[in-house]
């Protein structure tokens, strides 16, 4: 195979080939960007959130990385699997989604070789959201156990939370309620020991568990999750200003109002009162 004498992208067996395709390849074909002008431009993308302008660029990511460091080849691919992601998120494209998939499968092990165990974790969790929007189930949760296991070797008890919560999910959608509900119960004690001493990882841990007992009609349980789930989302309003938790904690008491509501009338003058 020869190679566009002009972009050096394109390949073509033969003249006649080349000349058959030309009416598509003339749209694209263009002298190749010198490397050092696409960092720049890769940068000035990511900077502007720009993930078309980012991903235009990914055929050249190969000689980007070429002769690179692990660290700078990690970076670059990064720029690349992010891009995919938010072109997932802003498109609902299940194409970005198995992009950013396949290239961070390739990220995972450089993570470990860099000892970036945290980031590794959370890389391997990243991926199994992805997975589980992609409807592979059993891969999410091989992950899920992966990052979980990076987590117990480096007393990671941020990744044992995010983690529980993740196999918790994929065992509530699976039928295996009992199972999940008690990774999710784990998940919440991980989250009250969590190294980075984020509440964040209380409030995602309280959502998870309660959505998951009111599937399971678990009321009795979810009664004072809620006023917990509300207590800590006012904290958190409180010190940024503004926390969609406290939304959702409502949201949560709401929904909770209305079960007692059916379930035992008595309730219903009480609630009115309020």
């Amino acid at each position: 195979m020869k190679r566009c004498s002009r972009c050096t992208q394109a390949s073509y067996c033969g003249a006649a080939c080349q000349n058959a395709d030309w009416k598509r390849h003339k749209k694209t074909c263009a002298p190749p960007v010198p490397l050092l002008d696409i960092a720049v431009k890769l940068d000035a993308a990511g900077a502007a959130g720009d993930w078309r302008g980012i991903l235009k660029w990914e055929g050249r990511m190969e000689e980007l990385m070429a002769l690179r460091s692990d660290d700078d080849c990690f970076k670059i691919r990064r720029t690349f699997s992010n891009a995919h992601l938010l072109g997932s998120y802003a498109t609902g494209s299940k194409a970005h989604a198995r992009s950013f998939v396949e290239l961070e499968e390739r990220q995972t092990p450089l993570l470990g070789k860099l000892q970036r165990f945290r980031h590794q974790g959370e890389a391997m969790c990243s991926l199994s959201t992805t997975l589980r929007f992609l409807e592979r189930n059993s891969e999410a949760a091989t992950w899920y156990q992966r990052a979980r296991d990076v987590g117990a070797a480096h007393g990671f008890f941020s990744l044992e939370s995010t983690t529980c919560r993740g196999l918790g999910r994929v065992a509530m959608e699976e039928g295996r309620h009992e199972e999940g509900l008690e990774l999710m119960r784990n998940a919440l004690v991980a989250a009250e020991l969590n190294e980075l001493d984020d509440p964040a990882f209380e409030l995602d841990a309280l959502k998870a568990l309660i959505n998951a007992l009111f599937a399971t009609n678990s009321i009795n349980e979810v009664e004072p999750l809620v006023l917990r789930y509300r207590e800590a989302a006012q904290a958190r309003s409180k010190e940024d200003g503004f926390c969609l938790a406290e939304f959702e904690s409502l949201l949560c008491s709401a929904r909770l109002h209305e079960v007692l509501c059916l379930c035992t009338p008595r309730w219903s003058p009480i609630i009115e009162a309020h």
